[in-house]
This record gives C-alpha cells, structure tokens and sequence, in this order.
C-alpha cells in the first residue's frame, strides 16, 4: 500500500506543478491584459477567457490536494468526547463520501467533457471540454486518496479491537 500511496504522490506532484504553472501564467495573462487595456486602451481578446478556464482547473485541483491532505473541514470536538472508536468511524463515513463524489466527479465530469466538445469558446475557438475536462482527472485522484485512507482507517478501527 505505501508503494502506491507513493507512485499516486508522484503522479499527483506533477498535477500539482500544473496548477501552479496555470497560476503563474494567470498572473502574467491578466497582468499584462490590465497594463494593456488602461496604458494603451487595447487588450487581450482571449484574456478573460482563459483567465476562467485556469481559475476552473486551479479551483478543482484545489479541491483534489483538500483530500490529499486532509484540510478539509472536521468537526474534532465531538469525536473527542465520543472516543477513538466514533472518530474512526466518523473518518470512515467521511472518506466514503468523498469517494461518492469523486465518483459523481469522474462518470458526470465525462458526460459534460463528452458534450463539452461540440461547442467552442468564443474567443480562442478551443473545444469548450477544456472546462470540463478536470473534472474526471480531479475525481480519480479523489476517489483513489479517499479510499487509501479509508483503507487506512479501517486497518485501525480493526487493529483497536472494532466497536470495542
């Protein structure tokens, strides 16, 4: 299990530098439509459109490295009065349900990709899918972190003896 908690890391790194390559060229994009739009009252045609179509991928890439890294909202006041055993269970729900919508990412982010592609935006006349597109990649990083930890959390809520 750590050989493949390891590879999806290194897959999910090279996601990662993605994110951060479309930021920095969202930075430059709308940094430079801004200077040219009130310094010489012209602009970029496609800036704005492809400042959205980053901010789309850079939003769910986000939401997929929440799930990596367990940033996502906890409530940890009651599982502390509850015990060990209720905290696990309740990271075992938690983990499910992300893998439930990591799963309503990937077969519903596919039908739009899929019906995504017969139209184009406007501006750069690239397949309208592009929007789309990170919605299954994002949902298979999802579902694949959020069964590895409900593996893991299984493993411990067998290992302290179950509902014990």
């Amino acid at each position: 299990m750590e050989r493949f908690k390891t590879i999806l890391d290194s897959v999910f790194s090279w996601v990662l530098k993605l994110a951060m390559v479309l930021l920095v060229a969202m930075v430059i994009i709308v940094f430079t439509n801004v200077v040219l739009r009130y310094g010489f009252k012209s602009g970029i045609r496609w800036a704005e459109e492809m400042s959205l179509v980053i901010v789309i991928w850079f939003t769910f890439i986000s939401m997929a490295l929440g799930v990596k890294e367990n940033l996502h909202i906890n409530i940890s006041l009651l599982p502390r009065k509850l015990g060990y055993n209720f905290f696990v269970v309740l990271d075992l729900l938690k983990n499910g349900l992300q893998v439930f919508l990591g799963s309503i990412l990937v077969i519903y982010g596919w039908r739009l990709t899929v019906n995504g592609h017969k139209s184009r935006l406007p501006a750069t006349h690239i397949p309208n899918s592009v929007n789309y597109l990170v919605l299954p990649i994002v949902g298979i990083f999802i579902i694949l972190y959020a069964a590895l930890y409900f593996y893991e959390d299984l493993k411990k809520f067998h290992k302290r003896g179950g509902a014990a």
